[in-house]
């Protein structure tokens, strides 16, 4: 009897994020110590020194990486003046995580902050051009709690997004 295939890889969620970046080696490295990703594994051939695929372990999510392929299509963040794509990860403590992604060479964006859905959140933006909101849960909300203090804040304090660096 031929054995069940998981349509789904038990490994991976139903959703993950693949990022192009314009130096894999570089990017793992920066992962490694803003975020503590732990490189899996990586796939090059022979005749290319770019990466065509590489996996990170970032907490219990896994993250694919790549190098810019521009002949295929794949421009990273700086090819592009910017991204429209933002990452968010759910970390133990915002602020520790935000200034190790300082000190590994994030910019930041908009400074880690009480947010009025229930988080502290900060957004940065990587070396390779991608943005990141790194944020910790303070408090268990539903949706219509979320949206009576989305009306008590201005328009402008709705997103944490700043008013410098959005692009590279």
């Amino acid at each position: 009897m031929p054995e069940t295939i998981r349509p789904v890889p038990a490994e991976f969620g139903s959703l993950i994020v693949q990022l192009t970046v314009d130096d894999v080696d570089a990017a793992v490295r920066f992962y490694a110590r803003a975020f503590g990703a732990d490189e899996l594994f990586r796939n090059c051939r022979p005749d290319d020194p770019r990466v065509f695929h590489a996996e990170l372990l970032i907490g219990s999510s896994r993250m694919m990486l790549h190098d810019e392929f521009l002949e295929r299509g794949l421009p990273a963040p700086a090819a592009l003046g910017g991204t429209p794509v933002t990452i968010h990860l759910y970390v133990a403590d915002a602020e520790a995580t935000f200034a190790d992604a300082l000190a590994a060479g994030a910019i930041s964006i908009a400074e880690v902050a009480p947010r009025f859905w229930g988080v502290r959140s900060g957004v940065l933006r990587d070396p390779f051009g991608h943005r990141w909101v790194i944020a910790t849960r303070v408090e268990d909300l539903g949706p219509d709690e979320i949206l009576e203090r989305s009306a008590e804040v201005a328009a402008n304090e709705r997103l944490p997004v700043g008013k410098a660096g959005l692009h590279r």
